[in-house]
This record gives structure tokens, sequence and C-alpha cells, in this order.
């Protein structure tokens, strides 16, 4: 199992998440064209959220977890700039892959 630990920066906090290019290897295959749901289990909380996972059309990849569904799970976890986040993928029951996130807060 490959995990990928990421810092949120205030970027990654207030409006997307910048995917590491090495987490490119685990999700679905990108497409420049269009957006690619996501399907991502919090593993805290057991709440699902569809992350939309975006690249540039040319040039760099610079792949993104969209606004939308990235903010409501900033917003529902009180996620500040700071935090840590672990993300890998699972085999399901159903023989799917399944991806998780789980948060580490940053303490003051």
């Amino acid at each position: 199992m490959v995990t990928i630990v990421k810092k949120l920066t205030n970027t990654d906090v207030s409006q997307r998440l910048g995917v590491p290019t090495e987490m490119l290897n685990m999700l679905p295959l990108y497409n420049r064209e269009h957006d690619v749901p996501v399907r991502v289990l919090d593993d805290d909380t057991g709440m699902i959220y569809e992350f939309k996972l975006s690249v540039r059309a040319e040039g760099a990849l610079r792949p993104v977890f969209q606004y939308q569904e990235w903010r409501a799970f900033v917003h529902r976890r009180n996620i500040r700039a700071g935090d840590s986040i672990y993300f890998w993928e699972k085999a399901s029951v159903a023989h799917r892959t399944e991806y998780r996130i789980k948060l580490l807060r940053t303490f003051w």
C-alpha cells in the first residue's frame, strides 16, 4: 500500500488541493479534456466525497482536486494550512479500488 502525505498550504485550504504528481499513479486515468470524479472515503468520519481531478489541457500537468467538494471536506473538518493529509488506495470487498483520506492536525 502506497500512502501519499501532503502538508497543506494556504492555497490547498482556501481554493483547491494541489495533487502531488506521484499521486497520479494511483488515481484513475486523468483526462486533459474533462474533470475525472474520484470517490474518496474520509477514514476518520466515514463520509464519502467525490473530488474532481483536473489537469491542465496543455503543458505541465499541475493536477488539482477542484474547489467544490474539496472545500466541503476542508470546511466540514475545519482544516487549516499546516495540517497534513494521508491519501491511499485500498481494495474494497467489491473488488473495486477505494480511495481513502485521513487528516493529521497540526497543533499550535
